[in-house]
């Protein structure tokens, strides 16, 4: 599996009610991740607690991706989010987001969420709820 697609596996599997976010981010995120998306910074743990906390109010999220360019273990994706919270209401983000793999794993997302339809709170995506 190529880069593109293990992304949208991965996030396919982490919006997935069936599927235990701890144990999705531990088989395909390696132990040394981090993220800063919007300027917030996590680590792979934190990075866990915050799927746990952003499913608890969402429904349905699917990912579509729009562009992208790679390069060996690089990869630079411009994608849309749309879902659906607890209450029915519209979630919908475009995302531009840089990848970095090591051992065939995701070690480095730096990302800005750009969120136009929907409440913050319900996708975790402001800075003050970190």
């Amino acid at each position: 599996m190529n880069n593109i697609d293990l992304i949208f596996h991965i996030w396919e599997l982490l919006y997935d009610k069936n599927q235990n976010p701890k144990y999705v981010i531990e088989k395909f995120f390696h132990e040394d991740y981090t993220q800063s998306i919007n300027g917030v910074v996590m680590n792979r743990s934190e990075y866990v607690n915050h799927v746990i906390e952003q499913r608890k109010s969402i429904v349905s999220m699917i990912f579509e991706c729009k562009k992208y360019m790679a390069e060996l273990d690089k990869l630079f994706i411009l994608y849309n989010a749309q879902g659906k919270n607890l209450q029915g209401y519209a979630i919908s983000a475009e995302i531009i987001g840089y990848f970095e793999f090591k051992d065939k794993k995701v070690s480095k997302i730096h990302g800005q969420v750009h969120l136009s339809q929907g409440n913050p709170s319900d996708v975790d995506m402001s800075q003050e709820d970190f």
